[in-house]
């Protein structure tokens, strides 16, 4: 019988057997002074081995939006999970979970009618190969310099920066048209988030910088750094293997 669980610190020793495929969810969950609104369900809560939680981190006109995360092998359990899910209303929802439930997210919440398939990668102080190209230009953001050089930066991300590096770089003119960084963290491992690099400066090499700048001070000291990205994306891979991020798992996105 799946149920809620209260104290949502309880599930993190389960987590932490896989910190780099749940770095997210540890983070959502130990980060609490950061993240709100999230919320976790169990099927058993003395073995607590199939969870889902559920992170409502915006509002859109209309209603929220959820990002969920589906820990499920067990049939009985995946349609309980996915039942919460769909009483949650006119929401628009990105769940991630295993690739075998496929077959069930489609017979219960027909609605996540697009999809696409994640590989996270892992990188540690025996495999990580820093770049150091484009240094010269890259800027550390903080919660003092962040609205200088992104004014449309909002109150999480500024907050963001007061735990964990972001960095931008600055073209000939002074303006900032690439950033990488650190999207969630916890005790042993980090992802990397906020890749964005304007089309006219792709294929140099940048994102490769900024990604390695943000990573470098953690997995020397010993974390285990994430990058996840569509199977799709080339450009992305190319970054995550260029620095020495290597294949760990494949997973199954879902949303409407």
């Amino acid at each position: 019988m799946v149920c809620e669980l209260i104290d949502k610190r309880r599930i993190l020793p389960n987590l932490y057997r896989d910190p780099v495929a749940h770095v997210e969810e540890i983070s959502l969950i130990e980060e609490d002074y950061l993240w709100e609104n999230v919320s976790v369900y169990v099927d058993d809560p003395s073995s607590m081995r199939q969870f889902l939680l559920l992170h409502s981190p915006s509002f859109y006109l209309g209603g929220r939006s959820i990002s969920a995360y589906m820990e499920a092998e067990d049939p009985s359990a995946v349609s309980e999970f996915l039942g919460i899910l769909r009483n949650q209303g006119d929401v628009r929802i990105h769940l991630q979970s295993s690739l075998e439930v496929r077959p069930h997210v489609s017979q219960f919440m027909g609605w996540l009618d697009r999809t696409y398939t994640v590989c996270y990668y892992r990188a540690d102080n025996r495999t990580f190969r820093p770049s150091f190209m484009h240094r010269e230009k890259a800027v550390l953001l903080t919660p003092q310099n962040v609205k200088r050089y992104l004014p449309s930066a909002g109150p999480l991300f500024s907050k963001r920066l007061e735990t964990a590096q972001v960095y931008g770089y600055l073209n000939g003119e002074g303006r900032m048209v690439a950033t990488s960084g650190v999207g969630f963290l916890t005790r042993k491992s980090f992802s990397i988030s906020y890749i964005e690099t304007e089309p006219e400066y792709r294929n140099r090499g940048i994102a490769k910088c900024l990604t390695s700048l943000v990573s470098e001070p953690l997995i020397g000291k010993g974390l285990v750094g994430v990058y996840a990205t569509d199977i799709e994306n080339k450009p992305s891979i190319g970054v995550a293997q260029g620095l020495g991020f290597v294949p760990y798992k494949t997973m199954a996105c879902f949303y409407n």
